[in-house]
């Protein structure tokens, strides 16, 4: 068995923030590369989330958490289409909008880590953190072959 979905976000969440931090900064080199890096962690991330941690919180009759969760990803991928419109080498327009996107996840990531949370070990038991997180790693990597959008 895999592991527990909780886990799985909490240690994604983490990964996406430095790599954002590290997008903060000036005179990156391969700003483009790394851009797509955190990409490609991040989308198919709110994917997995998407397809499959919220659906089984709406079960559970989380639908207003499950709302609001949804209305950020909307919002981070809004930021995320405006930052790919942008040519790598515009650093002034880089540095403007990567704190933007930062601070959405990191609004998102703090409800989602205090309040969704919480009312996930409120209503699932461990065996069912456990198969969520194995069928989260399932839709991620069904993601880059089916984007969401």
């Amino acid at each position: 068995m895999g592991q527990n979905i909780l886990d799985l976000l909490r240690r994604e969440h983490v990964k996406v923030l430095s790599q954002l931090d590290e997008l903060q900064r000036r005179g990156i080199s391969d700003r483009a590369e790394k851009y797509n890096q955190m990409k490609n962690n991040l989308l198919p991330h709110m994917a997995g989330e998407e397809r499959v941690f919220y659906p089984r919180l709406g079960e559970r009759g989380l639908h207003d958490l499950v709302a609001a969760s949804r209305e950020e990803h909307t919002a981070i991928r809004a930021l995320i289409d405006r930052l790919n419109s942008i040519p790598p080498t515009d650093e002034d327009s880089w540095v403007r909008l990567i704190p933007d996107l930062r601070e959405a996840m990191r609004s998102h990531l703090d409800r989602e880590e205090k309040t969704v949370f919480e009312a996930t070990r409120e209503r699932l038991d461990n065996a069912e953190l456990l198969h969520i997180g194995d069928r989260f790693e399932e839709a991620k990597g069904k993601a880059h072959l089916r984007p969401l959008r």
